[in-house]
């Protein structure tokens, strides 16, 4: 979105940020981080995102010609920070956590995250600590040879409890919660 127009960026900034926007009513939400992953062609550099562009066809040509890439993040620190006081754990998750996610680069169609956004589903994935010992990672890709990203074993090891990935129109959007 390097060359999009400030107005859309401003307009994702804010849509990530009301995901995770955070209250004391039960209804409010959970989530403590918001990703908005975008499909690009592997041929670099990306096509400019005009307002009112339309889309790239990524049913033409071969899967191995897209790719997924970071384009913009909300993390809510302050209730990282809020956390930190609640944990025995050696780092609990905030910047340097949640940054590492910005240098992941993933295969349309291969691994769980090319996957989601190749079939256009959604995943959720759960950590499961067991009297603060070494977390074990409980979701659907158990039974699958899919592996699990590079960044999420630190989110998980650092109190995320729950990861979900979810296929949108120019690409997938990442949550992450402190509750299962």
């Amino acid at each position: 979105m390097e060359n999009g127009s400030p107005l859309l960026h401003c307009l994702l900034q804010h849509t990530l940020r009301t995901l995770c926007s955070f209250s004391t009513s039960s209804t409010s939400s959970k989530w403590v981080y918001a990703v908005f992953w975008r499909v690009v062609p592997r041929n670099f550099p990306p096509p400019r995102w005009e307002f009112g562009g339309t889309s790239l066809d990524r049913s033409k040509g071969n899967k191995r010609n897209w790719i997924i890439v970071w384009e913009d993040g909300f993390c809510d620190f302050n209730e990282c920070e809020q956390r930190k006081s609640g944990y025995l754990i050696n780092e609990i998750f905030g910047a340097d956590v949640f940054f590492k996610m910005s240098h992941e680069v993933y295969s349309y169609g291969e691994g769980l995250v090319g996957k989601v956004a190749a079939e256009n589903g959604h995943k959720w994935i759960y950590s499961d600590t067991q009297n603060g010992s070494e977390s074990n990672y409980v979701g659907p890709w158990n039974s699958s040879i899919d592996h699990q990203p590079r960044a999420w074993e630190f989110q998980l090891n650092s109190g995320i409890q729950t990861i979900a990935v979810i296929a949108v129109r120019e690409g997938l959007v990442q949550l992450g919660s402190f509750n299962k």
